[in-house]
C-alpha cells in the first residue's frame, strides 16, 4: 500500500478528507437551512403547522391507539421535542396525547455528559424556560429510565431527504440517544421527523454515525420506510 510521508496510508488519508468534506458541507448547509426555514412568514407558518399537526395526530391514532396497539397494561408513550427557533411547533401534539391517555416524554440535555434525560411531562406546568429560551422539563419532574416503554419518537432537525437522512444541529444528541437502544438490546422505536416542505432536500450529507428516521411528515405529505 502506498504510504504518505508521515506514515498514514493513502486510504486513511482519503477517508479523513472525505470526513472533513462532510463536516464542512454540514456546517454550510445548517446555515442555509436555518435561513430558509426562518423565511416562512407567520401566517403561512401557522397554516403549515396545523397541517403537520393533523398528520401527526392521524399517525399517532393509527400506531398508538389502533386495534391491538394497547392490549398490554402499559400506556402508549411518545417522545417529542419542544420547538427551537423556527422548528415546527409540535407542542399541540402533547395536549392531544394527554387527552388520549398517551404518556409524553420530553428530553432535557445534560451538558456535562452530552446526553439527554427523558422527563415524563403531564402538563405545561412541568416545563420551564431553559437555555436560549427553550422550554424544557423542570429538574424535579420524574425521569423515565426504561427506554422499552417508548412507542414513537418525534424528531426535530434542519433538513431531511427522501432516503430518510437527517441533518441535526451538530451536537449529536439524538444520534447518541438512538444508539442506546441497540446497546441495550432493544428495538428502536418508530422515529418520525416533523418538518416543513422547504426542509426536504435532494441529499443530506451523512456519516456512519448519523441515524436515519423511519418517516417524514410535512404540511403536504407523509412518507415512510418500508417495514417489510
Amino acid at each position: 500500500m502506498f504510504m504518505l510521508k508521515w506514515g498514514k496510508p493513502l486510504l486513511v488519508r482519503e477517508g479523513l478528507k472525505a470526513s472533513m468534506n462532510i463536516r464542512e458541507r454540514k456546517i454550510e448547509l445548517r446555515k442555509e437551512m436555518e435561513e430558509l426555514r426562518s423565511s416562512i412568514i407567520s401566517e403561512e407558518r401557522e397554516e403549515k403547522q396545523q397541517r403537520i399537526h393533523e398528520r401527526i395526530t392521524k399517525l399517532c391514532s393509527e400506531r398508538l391507539l389502533g386495534h391491538g396497539q394497547n392490549e398490554t397494561s402499559s400506556l402508549p408513550t411518545i417522545m417529542t421535542y419542544m420547538p427551537f427557533r423556527s422548528e415546527p411547533d409540535v407542542a399541540p401534539l402533547m395536549e392531544w396525547c394527554w387527552q388520549q391517555g398517551i404518556r409524553v416524554l420530553v428530553p432535557k440535555v445534560v451538558a456535562e455528559t452530552k446526553t439527554m434525560n427523558l422527563h415524563i411531562i403531564s402538563s405545561y406546568e412541568d416545563l420551564e424556560s431553559g437555555a436560549w429560551g427553550i422550554r424544557e422539563p423542570r429538574c424535579e419532574v420524574p425521569i423515565e429510565h426504561d427506554l422499552a416503554t417508548i412507542s414513537m419518537i418525534i424528531v426535530p432537525g434542519l433538513a431531511f431527504d427522501m432516503d430518510f437522512g437527517r441533518l441535526g444541529y451538530g451536537g449529536g444528541f439524538y444520534d447518541r440517544f438512538m444508539q442506546l437502544f441497540a446497546a441495550r438490546g432493544l428495538k428502536r422505536p418508530f422515529a418520525v421527523a416533523a418538518a416543513f416542505d422547504k426542509q426536504l432536500i435532494p441529499g443530506v450529507p451523512s456519516s456512519w454515525h448519523d441515524f436515519r428516521v423511519d418517516g417524514i411528515i410535512t404540511e403536504s405529505k407523509m412518507v415512510f420506510k418500508s417495514e417489510s
